[in-house]
């Protein structure tokens, strides 16, 4: 049969169907250790507020390394795990223009 539990952290009451060991609202286990986040918090991965999550990897077109910030390139403005080539992007440009299944300007098939 469930119970009514209230968390000793957040104050949070609710109806136990699961018989879980922890609160549901802000996950800190009903046995009195530490919580995993605090109240309030979205995330217990930190970081600072500045820090736009940059890093470098990959080869730029304009040079060196793509630099990323805010998951896109500071450089070329490609975004983060986007492949180079544009699906329905030609190469004698502009997008395929396909008919009975081929481009009619690159010659690509459609499937």
């Amino acid at each position: 049969m469930p119970g009514r539990k209230t968390c000793p952290t957040c104050q949070h009451s609710w109806l136990d169907a699961h018989g879980k060991p922890e609160c549901p609202k802000c996950l800190s286990p009903l046995g009195g250790a530490p919580p995993k986040r605090m109240p309030g918090e979205a995330s217990t991965m930190k970081q600072p507020a500045g820090s736009a999550m940059e890093s470098e990897s990959g080869t730029c077109p304009k040079g060196g390394a793509h630099h990323w910030k805010f998951g896109k390139c500071n450089k070329c403005g490609v975004g983060e795990g986007v492949s180079k080539t544009v699906p329905g992007e030609c190469e004698k440009g502009g997008k395929h223009i396909y008919k009975f299944s081929k481009c009619t300007k690159c010659g690509k098939r459609e499937f």
